[in-house]
């Protein structure tokens, strides 16, 4: 089976909430649970980089993930990886893999807060690509959010500085990669299912990273066991709720509410390593968040402009 369905337990749980409560409901509250689960990953993997290389955080996490869903492979014997898109799915994990190496660099080298705003950025670059790709009519109020945001990660990156701030940079193409990730799964769940999409990324990511992390290996302690198990969980959990998020709310507002990211991130941050972000990174990520707002909200913002 290809295509979408519900007859999974959770499938099922999903659509009667949505059924008794609103898909936008169900979807907000999924968003939410999102971002408080990739803030726990994002903090172990910050505590793990200490020691470990990103391609091995990578490589087990992408190898607890696929073990979690072996369990659904095996019942559904092997249906479930059949996809009526393959090319995309492949497409799609490639640039994913390529954010979540960005993504964990940055996660290592900058504090939560910062790491977290450039990654959401990627809401600024999922418009520029929807209107090269699909023709989407973006209009001046879209595209003054594209600069407005872009002036922010401009900021965060500190050009004026003797060096450009390397690990924000990275967080840049991790970004760009995300929005193509974004445009990718939006296709892809109107005929695939979460566990499709989900088991692509497993094998694909622990593909991709295998040969770097066997040549960058640090035994794994048994005080770091519990914690590559947190990235597992919390990266399992983020991705099947946000997933699940866009197919029962609209994405104006569940994109809305992915500001949460940032809440939860920082919260964490501050919690966990004192992170106090900087005036300079403070004003980067309030213009990101605006630009995100303005182009999320562009549409309402025109209808109300127009009236």
């Amino acid at each position: 089976m290809a295509g979408y369905d519900a007859t999974g337990f959770l499938p099922r749980i999903l659509e009667k909430l949505a059924l008794r409560y609103g898909g936008n409901a169900v979807g907000v509250g999924l968003v939410l649970l999102s971002s408080l689960t990739l803030a726990m990953m994002m903090a172990s993997a910050k505590e793990l980089s200490a020691t470990y290389s990103v391609w091995q955080i990578v490589l087990v996490r992408s190898i607890g993930v696929g073990a979690i869903l072996v369990p659904v492979i095996v019942r559904s014997r092997g249906d479930i990886l059949k996809s009526t898109r393959t090319s995309l799915q492949l497409m799609r994990v490639l640039l994913g893999f390529t954010g979540a190496i960005c993504m964990f660099y940055s996660i290592a080298h900058l504090p939560l807060a910062e790491a977290s705003a450039i990654t959401y950025s990627r809401v600024i670059f999922v418009i520029a690509l929807a209107a090269v790709i699909f023709g989407d009519r973006v209009g001046i109020i879209g595209w003054g959010a594209a600069v407005i945001g872009l002036s922010g990660v401009t900021i965060m990156l500190d050009p004026a500085a003797e060096s450009l701030n390397e690990a924000a940079l990275v967080a840049v193409g991790g970004a760009i990669a995300f929005a193509c990730v974004v445009i990718m799964i939006k296709k892809l769940t109107s005929t695939d299912a979460t566990a499709t999409i989900m088991c692509y990324s497993a094998i694909g990511f622990t593909t991709l990273s295998l040969i770097p992390a066997i040549l960058t290996w640090q035994p794994i302690s048994w005080h770091s066991a519990p914690v590559f198990v947190l990235v597992m969980i919390g990266s399992i959990t983020s991705n099947w709720c946000f997933i699940n998020s866009y197919r029962h709310g609209e994405a104006s507002i569940i994109g809305t509410v992915e500001y949460s990211r940032l809440v939860a991130a920082a919260f964490v941050g501050f919690l966990i390593f004192d992170e106090i972000p900087s005036l300079d990174a403070t004003i980067g990520i309030c213009l990101i968040m605006a630009a995100s707002f303005i182009a999320i909200r562009r549409d309402r913002i025109r209808n109300w402009l127009t009236r």
